[in-house]
């Protein structure tokens, strides 16, 4: 369960990250080009990226949603495996915002509910232990 937590972790800063667009450059690439047309140029090559980018962390997103799904395999406690259910619907809510290249706020709020329920998934399965005596 740790994996999950420390790759969701990553994957939140990897959308701060590529939440702010910024201009590639501050001088045009071209001297004939003038500066509004040298801007919008970087600004166009900056959401291509952004958008690339977003993508790859759906696919991302994706393959956490299925380790969470091997994790709800491995789950005897019905408690944990309720969590674990609603942190994959939340995990396919990140999924569909990145898919619409929406790395702002809501996909950052829904990556961290999705780490506040993992945490809450390992604190009650180790709670569970305790109580069984394992």
């Amino acid at each position: 369960m740790k994996s999950i937590v420390i790759k969701s972790i990553a994957f939140i800063a990897a959308c701060t990250a590529i939440t702010s667009i910024t201009c590639l450059a501050n001088e045009p690439s071209n001297k004939k080009e003038t500066g509004t047309e040298a801007i919008e140029e970087n600004v166009q090559q900056a959401l291509k990226q952004h958008g690339e980018k977003a993508q790859s962390l759906a696919i991302e997103q994706d393959e956490l949603s299925a380790d969470v799904q091997d994790l709800i395999d491995e789950q005897t406690d019905a408690e944990v495996i309720g969590i674990l259910r609603e942190i994959e619907v939340i995990m396919a809510d990140a999924t569909d915002l990145l898919e619409q290249k929406n790395t702002g706020g809501a996909t950052i709020a829904t990556e961290t509910e999705v780490i506040e329920k993992i945490f809450e998934a390992a604190k009650k399965k180790q709670q569970n232990q305790k109580k069984d005596g394992g």
